[in-house]
């Protein structure tokens, strides 16, 4: 059994309630991102499934549209391993990469990043089933790590715990210091749902074995989403819960008031109560709706009929919301309503600008991650020399896409003005490295055949 009173046992207790602390928090914003939140309050469990399905077809989804209009422009495209030309050793990362099918992947941490403000990755050794160090992608809700005060991106110690459904097991991965890890298990807790452990009391596990790893680190590298100086995080969506709580009640309100008017209401008025013997009068069956009906009235009465409700203000407090939303999240407005037309030329412009301005600071943020995943991914290679963490860069995709008409355009002014051919396949013709290689092969290959045709 596990002392949690002493030892490794201890600083694991104290780092899986820290991660059970974060959980609901974290389980929170991603039920926005799946469009699970914005239940009104009067809209309880003892709700009709009628209204239930309104309150279902009122969330508008938008979280989910915040975070996929920025992870679709955060693209990795390759990697720089040194300080001089390495490339070999850009080769081999991408290698590494795409042995890992991060090159789809990686959108994962991505999403979870801008998401719940949080994701991680794990390095282990080389796996030999794809020729190259095993880098998974990891659920926040099951990672925690702990950092040296004094440099935030060095990892003291890192723990996950995760459910092994095949196996009806708990399991516990802890790195208590740089170079080592512990592994533990106990029987699932009835708690623990959706791969998560839930139950976090350490009675009843059993460590497993202690590996000393080949590498001198914490193999768990942490993303976070615009830390503050206080290093929380913070998800695209998470300081905006209030106002996709307000669309969503908006909207509610107008399916509501839709639903209630959908038919014009009518009543009868000036009704005698009573016959002329002082009978109570049933009528229930006499005003029946149909095309082939007859109401037989008397003199007295007179019917009534609501009016037709105009929903173009709703509407339009609707639309402000939205806008205001997508404004402050610099999400293009244009995704639900194409016809916006934004205002002036420079204003458009300006809403562009702070959209590329945005996912160029996110890809900051999540650069220096990739480049320690990679460092980590060398280590555990054996390559210690570009597994300096000083010389890794990772390359991303240009921001800002271009049509052809553009690009030929510009290529034809760089070239005239002298630029080399890897120039502008790089900066104006958008190229990934991988396809400039290429690109350098085909020259090379034409510069051979022109020779032997000169000869």
């Amino acid at each position: 059994m596990i002392d949690v009173t002493s030892g490794p046992g201890r600083l694991m207790q104290q780092m899986a309630t820290e991660l059970a602390d974060r959980r609901p928090h974290l389980d929170r914003l991603e039920s926005y991102y799946k469009g699970e939140n914005g239940i009104p309050i009067h809209a309880g469990r003892q709700m009709r499934d009628s209204y239930r399905r309104l309150v279902d077809m009122a969330r508008l989804n938008l979280a989910r549209l915040i975070v996929e209009a920025t992870r679709e422009l955060m693209e990795p495209i390759g990697f720089r391993t040194g300080s001089v030309s390495d490339e070999l050793g850009d080769a081999e990362a991408w290698r590494i990469w795409q042995a890992n099918s991060l090159d789809a992947d990686h959108m994962l941490v991505d999403r979870a990043t801008l998401t719940m403000g949080r994701a991680a990755m794990m390095v282990g050794p080389v796996d030999d089933e794809i020729g190259a160090p095993l880098i998974t992608p990891e659920d926040p809700r099951q990672v925690i790590v702990r950092t040296d005060p004094r440099r935030r991106r060095r990892v003291t110690a890192g723990l996950k715990l995760y459910v092994d459904g095949d196996a009806g097991m708990d399991r516990a991965v802890f790195f208590p210091e740089p170079g080592w890890m512990l592994r533990a298990h106990r029987r699932r807790a009835a708690s623990d749902v959706d791969g998560v452990v839930r139950e976090v009391n350490l009675s009843g596990w059993t460590w497993d074995d202690e590996v000393r790893l080949p590498v001198r680190a914490v193999p768990i590298v942490e993303f976070l989403a615009s830390p503050g100086i206080d290093g929380t995080p913070s998800g695209e969506f998470e300081p905006h819960l209030a106002a996709l709580d307000r669309l969503t009640y908006i909207v509610l309100n107008r399916l509501e008031i839709m639903t209630m008017q959908a038919y014009r209401q009518r009543a009868i008025k000036g009704l005698p109560r009573r016959n002329a013997n002082g009978e109570e009068i049933d009528y229930e069956g006499d005003f029946l709706a149909g095309p082939g009906e007859l109401w037989d009235l008397p003199a007295t009465a007179e019917i009534w009929e609501s009016g037709v409700v105009d929903f173009g203000p709703v509407l339009q407090s609707e639309k402000h919301e939205i806008i205001s939303l997508m404004g402050a999240t610099s999400t293009p407005i244009q995704y639900l309503f194409p016809d916006e037309s934004g205002g002036s030329a420079e204003g458009a412009q300006l809403k562009r600008e702070a959209r590329v301005f945005k996912v160029r600071d996110r890809n900051r943020q999540q650069a220096e991650s990739y480049e320690a995943v990679m460092s980590l991914a060398f280590a555990f290679a054996g390559d210690d020399q570009r597994a300096s963490r000083g010389d890794m860069e990772i390359i991303w995709a240009p921001v800002e896409r271009y049509i052809l008409e553009q690009k030929a355009d510009a290529t034809a002014k760089f070239a005239a003005a002298g630029l080399s051919i890897e120039t502008i396949a790089r900066d104006v013709l958008q190229k990934t490295p991988q396809e400039i290689s290429r690109m350098r092969g085909e020259f090379a290959a034409q510069a051979l055949l022109a020779d032997n045709a000169a000869q």
